[in-house]
């Protein structure tokens, strides 16, 4: 009878809004419950093996498990706060631990009263921590604009503008039946690129017309916001442009940051394919002119679950060689992500400096990297250099 009321509980979650509609997080939340009402808690390998039917799993290799747990309580922990939110009883997954609680709602009020006390320690202990948290943060991102990687940047005259790859979104009316569509398409990324489409367009009694918005990708708040807290330290501005409202008469008087999945560059796809690469749906087609022969690279993997993903980092003059363009893109945004994490991140930029000074004995002036990178819910985890080579400075497109 336990286990079925349990199991009906399970299910409710499930089928809630908050909780999403992920089938590999339904079946790890029935497992771990399961599980827990069998008392047999199992390991991350035997996680990987019976729900993501990995025989040869190493957790110390791998942080899958973990980051799926992690994603798991922070959807129980939205059902709670919404749909849950007047219900009896509650089920949660303590940190480190992978048995379900089953906590009657009395039962953790009375626990909350008897931690109030250690409440208004934990809450004077960590004001009194903040600004110490505060100056590590501070040291982290003053270290990262001090790498060798920024310096050109840093020391250049000219304007930042930050560049962000966008979906373009239009209308798409028919006269016949009055249905109006909303469409995104990820190959036209300006309204330049849209008036060639409906001029090619033939099918009579369907108008097209741009909306005023474009769409953005969800990782593109964290990239705004790991360049503001480089710059803040380095007391630089920069402006944003979306790929979709920007002006090629700006590209000769700017330094610029361009990040975002390679198929949403637009005009800067010329760059990309300038230096071998070329993007085909889930493909990246790179011409490999020291080996002198073609490579293809695909993302595999569902993009909202685990999966792989490849991404390229390159440093190109600009459009009249007094200003530079650091191009950051991936196939799919997780990607983009971990290229960009190369200069924001403090370890990744040293450990991409320490690269190119094994191969090349200094950091180039220009360069291109590729990288292969491992990630879940489109959320980077860890990368390997695939290629790193220098560019040609005499480069001119």
């Amino acid at each position: 009878m336990e286990k079925e009321h349990y199991s009906s509980i399970v299910e409710t979650i499930i089928a809630s809004k908050s909780f999403g509609r992920s089938d590999t997080y339904a079946n790890l939340f029935r497992y771990l419950v399961e599980c827990t009402i069998e008392s047999q808690i199992p390991k991350e390998t035997t996680i990987a093996n019976d729900i993501f039917g990995k025989e040869q799993f190493d957790p110390s290799q791998s942080t899958l498990i973990r980051v799926y747990v992690y994603n798991l309580r922070k959807k129980l922990a939205g059902y709670y706060e919404n749909e849950g939110i007047n219900d009896t009883t509650v089920l949660k997954i303590p940190k480190g631990s992978y048995k379900v609680q089953f906590i009657k709602k009395d039962d953790q009020l009375a626990k909350k009263k008897s931690y109030n006390k250690v409440w208004v320690t934990l809450i004077i202990l960590s004001v009194i921590a903040i600004p110490f948290l505060f100056d590590i943060a501070r040291n982290r991102t003053n270290e990262v604009r001090q790498t060798e990687l920024w310096s050109d940047l840093f020391a250049s005259k000219n304007n930042t503008m930050m560049v962000l790859g966008d979906l373009f979104i239009y209308e798409e009316t028919d006269s016949i039946t009055g249905q109006v569509k909303t469409v995104r398409d990820p190959s036209i990324n300006s309204p330049e690129e849209f008036d060639t489409i409906k001029s090619v367009y033939t099918r009579k009694g369907i108008a097209f017309e741009s909306l005023s918005y474009s769409f953005l990708i969800r990782n593109s708040a964290l990239w705004v916001k790991d360049l503001s807290e480089v710059f803040y330290e380095a007391e630089k501005d920069f402006v944003i442009r979306t790929m979709s409202r920007f002006n090629p008469k700006e590209l000769p008087d700017n330094d610029l940051v361009v990040v975002g999945m390679i198929k949403t560059l637009g005009l800067f796809k010329d760059y990309i394919n300038k230096e071998g690469y070329s993007i085909n749906d889930s493909k990246l087609n790179y011409w490999n002119g020291n080996l002198k022969k073609h490579e293809t690279y695909i993302a595999n993997g569902d993009a909202d679950k685990y999966h792989t993903d490849y991404a390229i980092l390159l440093k190109v003059p600009g459009a009249n060689s007094n200003n530079t363009i650091y191009l950051f893109g991936g196939i799919w945004d997780t990607g983009a992500s971990q290229s960009f994490k190369h200069f924001t991140d403090y370890e990744l930029a040293i450990e991409l400096e320490k690269a190119m000074k094994n191969k090349f004995g200094e950091i180039p002036k220009y360069y291109k990297v590729l990288f292969e990178v491992s990630g879940i819910d489109r959320m980077e985890l860890s990368s390997k250099i695939i290629h790193l080579e220098k560019i040609d400075s005499n480069l001119n497109l």
